[in-house]
Parts: structure tokens; sequence; C-alpha cells
């Protein structure tokens, strides 16, 4: 499932589909002290990031979370959360841009920025994987060509030989999604193309797909002056190649581009036999595929697809679908931009910037309410939804977001919410900060067109019953807003939240705010960067 997301860390990426397992194994995960994310130094309590991009369940109880910061497993689902320490556990670096879980395998990619010539870019930072639920994991470097390598290196297609652009850097070349199947893992990453790793030989092939303007590519069909080449198609090179979102199951395999969606069918001899579709010649809403989900529901099998506008006019922002492999397309939710799909049994639920969407048939569509926690009052501040699980096991719906992790066991009428945060009970952590901080209006935790920041602080056990209430200052030290005060009967980490606008209800300006709270009769000073 890859989508475009904002990652705090990263900015807008492009985020990656999300595969939903065919089927939960209730395989005895074992879970002991012994397991690496149990381990003091591979591993830390909470979530690793609030900014959740994948969710997969496996065996009895585990449940796999990607995040912007990297990658955490709850053993007991969702009691407690585990973050891995990516370098003791051979994980990549930073953000989680992909994940895949089946059955006992887990393969996760990385992704962070980095500063070339004054601007940030997108990396890859490898690919990891796990055949024992996460316990001990293998790591491969980034996917990409030797940097010595010429400007094109020669490729096979059956009995021809074809030319391809070397790819030598991990820079552009991200990983945005993950599938695993019969023992291979596929890539897709932006630079690089569709790559497939052979656990059996322990190797990476690059695949070949369909030009831009080609309906098919086989084996037995190369077209004249092929070659793959993910550049501008104004440099020669084709969108389509430039792969997004992939899903694998029996002997096909989908991949989602900036040009389409392209089926393949892989014969015995791991031949693969590709047909392009896209907007303009089979009615796809749009032509950058950026999630694609298979539901097999009622002895119907679906194909998904969050699909984007790309270059041409016409597109539009929206989900396609087909039911009978390929032949014909279908389209719904036209204008709503989806990030992930995924379905349990006949539900298909698509997450969109707008919020969660539920429907039985792809034509009449739900949206879920934002989610607020019935126990601490807790909500998530934002609409956006990046994506989602229902849990077969026990029919639990987990939503990713912006703003944290969500679950519901009915259907959205009651919710608990998790996120990462740093208690000021943490040794030689301030008493009350804000966060996040610096405070982009118009980006952070946007709910009904106003951001929001957080004011974190704990209550002991001695203050309990203390009323607690922010005043919030610009820098003249005049006042701007004071929180609605709120009175702790019990001990414990607690926030509260503003919207960046003064008492007369209007955003504030750039600058230094200064921050007030007051607990009882002591008060704690912190300070945010308010930026527009």
């Amino acid at each position: 499932m890859r989508r475009a997301l904002a990652f705090c860390l990263l900015g807008a990426l492009g985020v990656q589909a999300q595969v939903i397992p065919r089927q939960f194994a209730l395989s005895k995960a074992l879970v002991d002290s012994n397991a690496s994310y149990y381990g003091d130094s591979t591993s830390y309590s909470g979530l690793a990031g609030n900014s959740i991009i994948d969710i997969y369940a496996t065996g009895d109880s585990l449940l796999f979370f990607g995040s912007n910061r990297g990658l955490t497993l709850t053993a007991n689902r969702g009691l407690t959360f585990r973050s891995y320490v990516a370098e003791e556990v051979s994980l990549p670096r930073a953000g989680v841009s992909a994940l895949a879980v089946d059955d006992s395998t887990v393969a996760v990619a990385g992704i962070m920025d980095t500063l070339i010539a004054g601007e940030y870019n997108a990396m890859g930072t490898g690919i990891s994987y796990s055949l024992d639920f996460g316990h001990t994991w293998t790591y491969l470097p980034q996917p990409q060509d030797p940097v010595d390598s010429d400007t094109f290196l020669v490729a096979t297609l059956g009995d021809s030989t074809v030319r391809r652009l070397a790819v030598t850097t991990a820079i552009f070349n991200t990983t945005y999604d993950l599938a695993y199947a019969k023992g291979l893992i596929w890539a897709a990453s932006w630079a690089g193309g569709l790559r497939m790793y052979d656990l059996a030989t322990s190797g990476w092939s690059v695949i070949l797909l369909p030009r831009d303007g080609d309906t098919t590519l086989s084996c037995s069909d190369v077209p004249a002056g092929y070659q793959l080449n993910p550049l501008d198609p104004k440099d020669g090179g084709n969108h389509n190649h430039k792969a997004f979102s992939v899903i694998a199951y029996d002997s096909l395999v989908w991949v989602g581009t900036v040009a389409g969606i392209n089926k393949g069918i892989i014969d015995e001899a791991g031949c693969i036999a590709w047909t392009h579709y896209t907007s303009r010649w089979n009615q796809l809403s749009g032509n950058w595929v950026v999630a694609l989900h298979h539901q097999v529901a009622s002895g119907v099998e679906r194909i998904w697809a969050a699909t984007w506008n790309a270059e041409d006019p016409q597109e539009q922002r929206g989900v396609s679908y087909t039911e009978d492999g390929g032949r014909t397309w279908q389209t719904t939710l036209l204008g709503e931009k989806a990030n992930n799909i995924t379905s349990f049994g006949d539900d298909i639920y698509v997450s969109t910037e707008n919020g969660l969407f539920k429907s039985k048939d792809g034509r009449s569509w739900a949206l879920f309410q934002g989610a607020e926690d019935a126990i601490t009052g807790e909500r998530v501040w934002t609409e956006e939804v990046y994506g989602a699980l229902i849990d077969s096991r026990d029919s639990t719906l987990w939503i990713g977001t912006p703003d944290g992790l969500a679950h519901t066991a009915n259907q959205g009428i009651t919710w608990r919410i998790d996120r990462s945060f740093i208690s000021t009970t943490t040794a030689g952590e301030v008493r009350f900060y804000a966060y996040p901080n610096p405070f982009y209006l118009s980006v952070h935790n946007v709910l009904q067109g106003a951001g929001h920041v957080r004011f974190q602080y704990h209550i002991t056990a001695t203050e309990e019953g203390r009323t607690a209430r922010v005043d919030i200052y610009d820098f003249a030290m005049n006042p701007v807003k004071s929180l609605a005060a709120r009175q702790h009967g019990s001990a414990g980490d607690f926030s509260q939240v503003w919207d960046g606008r003064n008492e007369a209800g209007f955003e504030v300006a750039n600058g230094v705010y200064y921050c007030r709270l007051a607990l009882g009769s002591s008060d704690y000073w912190t300070k945010v960067i308010v930026i527009k």
C-alpha cells in the first residue's frame, strides 16, 4: 500500500500499500524473555513514533506497527508495546517505509532524510526480514547497483537482452512497499523499481515492467528498443518503472506505479507476463497507484487500488477496483485522497485524508467519526488515517494516524488511543514541555482546519486532586490564551492541547510563546515556537 504520507521526520513521503495477510495463522507465536523484542538493549517500552503507517497481525497475539520512528510490536494485542532498537537487532535505520507480514515471516524497509546540496531528500536505509515472528533479523542493504557501474547494464527477458539504467545510490531509491509470498520478498522502490529477493538463493533480481506506452510485456514479446529506465519521460525514462505498491499471492504479482497498475502472471520457469492498466485505457481514476489490496469475499475476488492523479488533467484521486482480474475497472470515492486499503470478509476499509471509510459493496460508504479515548478523553487530533486493520482473531479495528494509534472493539463506539511521548517523570526530563515544537499551524495535528500542539506533564501521588491550568503568553508576556483548567483525581501522565488561537479565536502570529503550567501553588514554564 504505498502512498505519499507526511512523516513528521521525513516530510511528505510516498507510503506503502498495506497488504493484509489472506489468512491469519493461529500457529503459536512464542513470546519469552529471550525474544529480541524483550531484551533490555534491543527494545524499549512504548510506541516508536506517532505516525503509524502499517499495521499487521500474526500468530496468536502478535501485532506489528510501522511508524516514522521505527518498528513496534505488541505480544498481547495492545496491552503493552515494545519498540525495536534498530542497530541492536539488524533493522533498517530511522522510519519504516514498508512492512509485510505472512505467518512467521516479517519484512520491513527503512527510510530517512539526508541533506544534499542544502536540500533534504529521501533515501532507503535497507530491508530486513525475520523468519521467526520478529525474534531474529537478517539485514539487507538497500538494493542498488555497484557505484562504479556503467550508466546502462544488461538484463535478460526470456531469450532477449535489454538495457536497464543502473541505480547506484540509495538517494530517491526508497522502498515504499513490500510483499511476501512463496519464499519471495517483492520490493517496490521509487528509483530502484521492482525487485525480488529469493530467500532460497539469497539474491536480488531486477524485474522488468512495461514502458509507459506498452499494454503488455512478456518473455516471448519484447518490444524493439526496450530499456528499463525510471527517469522522467522527457529524459527518455518511464513513470511505469517507478514502483510504488505491490501485492503477491499464488502465481500473481500486482504492481502500482506512477503510470498505472501492472498485473504479472508468473510461469513455472519464473518468467512474468505483464498486463498494464492505466486511466486512459482502462478508466482508472488516476495513474499514481499508492496502495493495492487483494480481497476475497462471498465468492468474489477483487483487486483494490488507491489511485491518485499523476500528470493527465483528466485524472483524479479516488479508488479503483476490478472484479474480473483486470479486464474491467470501476471507480469509487472519487475526489478522496486514499492512503491505504484493507478488508474483512465482505467489508472494505479505505484510509483517507478525511478519515476511515467503510463499505460492503464499494458504492455506498460510511465515514467513521474521529477517535476519542473513552477513559482518558484523549483524542486523535487529525482527520487523516494512514492505515487500518481488522484483526480477525477478535474483530478489533486498528487505525494508524499522524497522531498516534487507536483501536476499537465495537466498530468505533468506544476507542482506546495510544501515543508515543516522553514522560516528564523520566530522569533528566523537564516537568512540563510542548510537542511538536516548533509547532506548524497548518501541518501538525490538523483537525477541522486547525493545527494542535500538546503540553505534556505529570501528576504525582501527592498532587492528586489539584487543578492544572495552562496559560500561554506572547514574547512580551501579554496573555494570549488560557486553556480550560483540569482537575486530576489520580497520578499519571497527562496532556492538554492548544489550537494555536488566541482568546478571540484568531490564529496567533509566528513567534515564541511562553507557556505556564499552574499546578496548585506551583508554576512550571516552557516555550513553543509557532510557525504558520
